[in-house]
């Protein structure tokens, strides 16, 4: 293919034809690949980069311009994305070390207060989780300090039920949470 059938093919391209996105896929992917792969040694990474170079002109094929090159804008996407892919693996290098040769600066504290953050958090996706009446009175009973009297009278219902309903959310969070335990150790 010339020059025109690149122009034609954007053109079509613009228009939504999937046909003529398939047709550039398999005129140019092969060669980005490769290029990619003799810059980066790495094969994941250049089909990565691949893949997501043609998404990027599949999502900004309405701003394509058919009288400019589609291959060279194909290979600036490429470049663009590995230099990012480049800086953010040397910066978790450099992060990585960093903690390595200074890991004494980190105290014990900051890393409990770290997995206390995770752990509310967790609990409180997990309340989230819970259908209306047991959400509602677990937290009642938990941020509002209310008594189980006082949860049955405010929501109509017995203390028996208030109760039963407290204590099978207990159950149900105390299962996760052990599960969430086991993950991290």
């Amino acid at each position: 293919m010339r020059r025109n059938d690149d122009s034609f093919l954007v053109t079509k391209l613009k228009e939504d034809n999937k046909l003529a996105f398939e047709v550039l896929y398999e005129k140019y992917s092969a060669k980005l690949y490769n290029s990619i792969s003799l810059i980066s040694y790495d094969q994941n990474l250049a089909k990565d980069i691949t893949q997501s170079s043609f998404l990027t002109i599949w999502e900004k094929r309405n701003l394509l311009d058919p009288e400019k090159s589609i291959s060279a804008y194909l290979f600036t996407i490429a470049r663009n994305l590995l230099y990012k892919e480049t800086e953010r693996l040397v910066l978790k290098h450099k992060f990585v070390e960093t903690t390595l040769t200074h890991s004494d600066i980190f105290e014990d504290n900051i890393v409990e207060d770290v997995n206390n953050t995770y752990l509310e958090d967790y609990i409180n996706r997990l309340i989230e989780e819970l259908a209306e009446t047991p959400r509602k009175i677990f937290l009642m009973k938990k941020d509002d300090n209310l008594s189980t009297k006082e949860i049955a009278d405010e929501l109509g219902i017995t203390e028996r039920s208030v109760e039963a309903h407290f204590y099978r959310t207990l159950k149900i969070l105390k299962e996760k949470l052990k599960d969430y335990m086991m993950l991290l150790f």
